[in-house]
This record gives C-alpha cells, structure tokens and sequence, in this order.
C-alpha cells in the first residue's frame, strides 16, 4: 500500500469515478484504474462495485475511506510540519524553574546560553514544590531546576548550585534581642507564611512547619517578602533574596527550637530519563556543567 494509491482511490470515491479522477490526478485512466485494484488485490478486498455504469463503493470500500482520509489528512499536516521544521532556524527550550532558585549565578548562565543561541526561544515557568516536576510529567518543560523534592529512579539531575534557607522574622512583630532561641511556643500564635504548591497532580504538604501553628499561603517570593517585611508573620526564605533587609535590620535571623531554622539546599538540573533531549536542551545540560 502506498501514499500514490490512498490518494487516487480517496479522488476516485470522491469525483465519482475513474475517468474523473484521472483528470483531477492528471493521470491516465488505465494508470488509475491500476493504482486502485491494487490496492484492492494488497487487501484481498473489493471496494467498488463496478457491475454498473458508475462504480459504487461497497461496505468494506466505504470503511476504507473513512480512514483513508483521516491518514491522507494526517500526512498532508506531517509533511507541512517537516517543511516548517526545514523552513526555520529557531530552537524552542522549555525550563520548570523553582521559585526559589532564582540565584544570580544561575540566571546568569541562562543569559549567557540565550545571548550565545540568539534565535532560541525560551520559556520559563516558575514553579513551587511538586509543580516543578510535574512540568517535566506532563511533557511541558524540556528540563526542570530546583531541589531534589520527589526525585525518583525515574530521573537523572546535576548539581548546579547551591542556596541557603535562612528563618526570619520582623523584630517590629517580635523581640529578639534578649533571647538566643526563639520557642515553638512564641511562634505557633503568629502566622508562618509559605508558598503554595503549583503542582495539580500530586502536591505536596510542606515539611518545615510547626504543628498546630497559623498557615497563610501566598503564591510567590515576592509577596512572602512582602508580608514579612510588613511584620505580619515569619517564615523560612533564600538568604540572597532578603539580604538587603537582613543588612538594615528590617528582618532579622532567627533560631528556633526544634526546628531546622537554617540550612543549606543543593539545586539541580533535572530531566526525565524516558523523554528525549532536544538538541538545545543537550546544549544546555552541557552547558550547565560547565564551572563558573
């Protein structure tokens, strides 16, 4: 069965009839009288009817135009799309970022791979907790950078940087000054502020929070920050993006019993292993192996 043999049977159903196909085809009509009976013998299959003057479209023809229609359309779009491809030097890279890896350095080797690849179009989706890799799931990211939260065997990641996560707090909102530990006690009546989890499928309960204290979720950094340096609850949030209002005091470290007040969280490149790399996205990973 060919391409040449779908599309002179489908003209034929639909001209009625093969000498009307044949000039629609710019054929002979033995040619395409031919075309069609093969592929009638390829199926051991009648699909006209040519007892009469005009041949008719059996049961089984009539079945098999159906599909061959939708295959002929299928490929007709196939072939469009192969010639786009062709037509256009663009590349398209796709990036699941963390809303909390929004370091200097790693956005600045993302500037660097754009300025050296000035046809690439890249998009960004800034995402939180389980959002992250659920980008990569449901095949809207290429890669994905951020922690390692769900990572499984299904994964491979890199290294790329690091960030520290630092717990804060208004000293407008409470006194720190005389008190090296703050207890659990004097922050479960004052709101802990956190981000949402953007992923749909599967999200996540968040794991550094205490037991029975006040919730507010808020959908971004910025307005964490925000409701922080208004004195309205305190949180845990990337050292680098208060370090302004650590340095005038507006917001103030603080260590807290029990609790992991401050740590250190690796951030990575990640892919899915089952999904193919693009040729940009394979630049990219080698890119981001690269040292500073």
């Amino acid at each position: 069965m060919t391409n040449d043999q779908l599309k002179t049977f489908v003209t034929v159903v639909e001209k009625g009839g093969f000498r009307a196909a044949a000039k629609a085809l710019y054929k002979t009509q033995p040619s395409v009288s031919a075309a069609v009976k093969n592929l009638e013998q390829h199926f051991n299959l009648p699909f006209f009817d040519r007892s009469n003057y005009r041949p008719e479209l059996t049961d089984e023809g009539r079945a098999f135009y159906t599909q061959a229609k939708k295959l002929l359309q299928q490929a007709t779009e196939l072939e469009m799309y192969g010639h786009q491809l062709a037509s256009t030097e663009t590349s398209q890279l796709t990036l699941s970022l963390s809303a909390m890896c929004a370091l200097p350095t790693v956005l600045a080797k993302i500037k660097h791979f754009c300025s050296d690849h000035p046809k690439l179009r890249l998009q960004l989706n800034t995402e939180h907790l389980s959002g992250v890799l659920e980008q990569l799931k449901l095949e809207r990211a290429d890669l994905a950078i951020g922690p390692l939260v769900g990572i499984d065997q299904h994964y491979e990641y890199l290294e790329i940087s690091q960030i520290k996560m630092v717990t804060v707090i208004s000293p407008r909102l409470l006194d720190t000054t005389q008190e090296a530990k703050i207890t659990q006690q004097q922050l479960r009546q004052l709101p802990h502020i956190l981000i949402s989890d953007t992923g749909s499928v599967a999200p996540f309960d968040h794991i550094n929070v205490l037991l029975g204290g006040q919730r507010w979720y808020v959908n971004d950094y910025q307005m964490k920050k925000a409701l922080l340096v208004s004195a309205m609850g305190w949180a845990r949030i990337p050292e680098h993006i208060i370090k302004h209002q650590l340095a005038d005091n507006t917001l103030v470290k603080i260590n807290v019993e029990n609790f992991n007040s401050q740590n250190i969280v690796p951030m990575y490149l990640i892919k899915l292993k089952q999904n193919p790399s693009s040729a940009i996205a394979k630049a990219f990973w080698q890119e981001m192996l690269n040292p500073e």
